[in-house]
């Protein structure tokens, strides 16, 4: 990403974090949830592709803590690679994720994001490597809305960090970001 979409990242990422309605209760008595997102994947050096997860939460007693599983497909289509490179650096252009993290929710019906830390498997382009994550979000409950509260917004953003290697040329580390929002509903 140049540094103008960066720049328009991070006013996105503000602007849904603002989003959030102090005093509202998101599930206080729901222990777990499930939820389908869509977003941006940009893959280092691919460029950014349309991105769908889905993730299951358990939330630990006390709401602040979380354990979360994902799986996520986006593809590793290139305009540049295609265009002017002409080649295929991968044996397909299929990319899938799957994520265990831990998150800790400071403010869970505040202002202030969750931050997740923990572990992905990458399968980019045919070849499987594991990455470190991290990243932050926001649970935005949406009972004012339909008059429940097993239902809310949530946005994440993350980067999968890893070392790649790429025609046998020197490893280096790669940034795997994604930003997606999506539907979460508790039970």
């Amino acid at each position: 990403m140049t540094g103008t979409q960066n720049i328009r990242f991070l006013i996105a990422a503000v602007a849904f974090a603002l989003l959030a309605l102090p005093g509202s209760e998101a599930h206080a008595r729901f222990q777990n949830s499930l939820t389908l997102s869509l977003g941006m994947y940009s893959s280092s050096g691919f460029g950014t592709n349309p991105y769908v997860a889905g993730r299951y939460n358990y939330f630990l007693p006390g709401d602040r803590f979380f354990v979360e599983a994902s799986l996520g497909f986006t593809s590793l289509k290139s305009d540049v690679l295609g265009t002017l490179a002409r080649s295929q650096v991968f044996e397909t252009q299929d990319l899938y994720t799957y994520e265990f993290a831990v998150a800790y929710d400071p403010s869970p019906s505040g202002y202030i994001p969750f931050v997740l830390a923990g572990v992905a498997g990458i399968n980019q382009g045919g070849q499987n490597t594991f990455s470190g994550v991290i990243g932050l979000g926001k649970r935005i409950p949406l009972g004012y809305l339909f008059g429940s509260n097993k239902i809310g917004l949530r946005y994440d953003i993350r980067d999968q960090i890893f070392s790649q290697t790429i025609n046998n040329a020197e490893p280096f580390i790669s940034h795997n970001i994604q930003f997606s929002l999506g539907l979460q509903l508790y039970f």
